[in-house]
């Protein structure tokens, strides 16, 4: 079956390690540090079903103890996904995050996804220092 290419975006809020510095609430608190959208065009014959690739590669260090970051996403103000790395600071001062999550059957319309972290372990201390990006593929048929 043919697929075809619905649209495409990304975020890229920087492309290297110490591009930025946002501190990890601890939780229940989360921060959104990214956000995109796609685009699903119900003139498209193609468009359902359909399936969006979202992925996500997010640069942290760890100052304190061993935080385990919890990754989210959300889309139309719904958590669709969500996944905890625990990081330690002996170890991996640094660490790479990187998720592929697919959305299946989006509804028809623009597509707003949120890319949120926060720290479950209340005794330690995490920061995004990057990179962080971020991005959508729709793909219908």
């Amino acid at each position: 079956m043919v697929k075809t290419l619905l649209d495409y975006n990304a975020s890229v809020v920087t492309p290297i390690t110490n591009g930025v510095s946002i501190p990890v609430p601890i939780s229940p608190a989360g921060i959104q540090i990214a956000g995109t959208s796609v685009y699903i065009d119900p003139a498209v014959p193609g468009h359902f079903p359909n399936k969006v690739e979202l992925k996500a590669t997010i640069g942290v260090d760890v100052t304190l103890d061993t935080p385990n970051v919890l990754v989210r996403i959300w889309r139309a103000g719904t958590e669709i996904f969500y996944a905890r790395v625990e990081l330690e600071e002996t170890f991996n001062d640094d660490g790479i995050i990187s998720l592929h999550m697919v959305d299946i059957n989006v509804p028809a319309g623009v597509q707003n996804y949120q890319l949120i972290v926060e720290n479950q372990d209340v005794g330690s201390v995490a920061t995004v220092v990057g990179p962080v990006i971020f991005s959508a593929l729709a793909i219908g048929g």
